[in-house]
């Protein structure tokens, strides 16, 4: 078997994390992509490290011990290991919600990527009792249009990216790319625009205020996409009260902190403008 892996060098392994500042490309360094929960993982690597064919049955249930203790010292966002040139690793997340089963992505080239899948199907012999199957999920490229992962977030573009280490730094609380449903009753013109999935680049939330920050490239100029933008900031303004700004790319790709630091004044204008008519009837009493 050739030496794709050695589970006594994994020490010597590179290793980076995102949440430091370092940007992850979602599909890696290497063009194909597979995603397993943390017992599968230690499989493959048992199984591609030569060492662990003279192994005693105690000894490699040893060092799975030890691979166990090691991956779950580094269940946090952004994680990447370079393990060997044609395998990498990088942290998933818990993609079942908390207290589930932590998965991982594998990366590999393209000569490993047959024998990965082979291992995932059960048709190759593994070093430990068998896991159940797990079925294989090559790409070259991320799902969702996602390009990168920084702090655990998936981001479309450097300028979303730049944001969302600007929106970090101010402590403020952000989602980036979420998803939601709104109803569309008595909203004809948005009822036809909106299939009732809505998504936005970023919300903002501070002291009970809610604001929504749009990165808008070059895309958002063709008039359907355009046409979907305005139904959007329509339906969550009269869903929820809540507004929308927008600044360009280049602005948020050349000047996010003052983007940022101008979302936040609009932010907080929104909550003085609110506590407004409490204070004076406050006064009045």
């Amino acid at each position: 078997m050739t030496a794709y892996i050695s589970v006594t060098n994994l020490n010597q392994a590179l290793e980076t994390d995102s949440y430091q500042g370092s940007i992850v490309p979602i599909g890696g360094e290497l063009p194909c992509q597979f995603q397993v929960p943390t017992g599968k993982l230690l499989d493959i690597i048992l199984t591609l490290s030569p060492q662990t064919k003279t192994f005693t049955a105690n000894r490699k249930k040893q060092v799975r011990q030890s691979l166990w203790q090691r991956f779950y010292n580094r269940t946090r966002p952004g994680f990447y290991m370079r393990a060997s040139e044609s395998l990498h690793i990088g942290y998933l997340g818990q993609p079942e919600g908390h207290g589930t089963q932590h998965h991982w992505r594998i990366f590999c080239d393209e000569p490993l990527q047959p024998r990965i899948e082979a291992l995932l199907r059960g048709t190759a012999p593994a070093v430990v009792d068998p896991q159940p199957d797990v079925d294989p999920q090559p790409t070259k490229q991320a799902s969702g249009n996602y390009n990168f992962e920084w702090g655990g977030l998936y981001l479309r573009s450097g300028p979303e990216v730049e944001i969302a280490k600007a929106l970090n730094e101010t402590g403020t609380l952000f989602f980036a790319n979420s998803r939601g449903r709104c109803g569309l009753s008595h909203a004809p013109i948005s009822n036809s625009q909106l299939s009732g999935r809505i998504e936005v680049d970023f919300l903002l939330i501070a002291d009970g205020h809610c604001l929504v920050l749009e990165v808008d490239g070059q895309h958002h100029n063709d008039e359907q996409h355009t046409v979907r933008d305005y139904a959007r900031d329509r339906a969550l303004l009269k869903a929820g009260g809540i507004s929308t700004i927008r600044f360009t790319a280049q602005d948020c790709l050349k000047r996010p902190k003052e983007v940022v630091s101008e979302a936040l004044a609009i932010l907080g204008a929104m909550k003085s403008v609110t506590n407004r008519p409490s204070q004076e009837a406050a006064k009045a009493f």
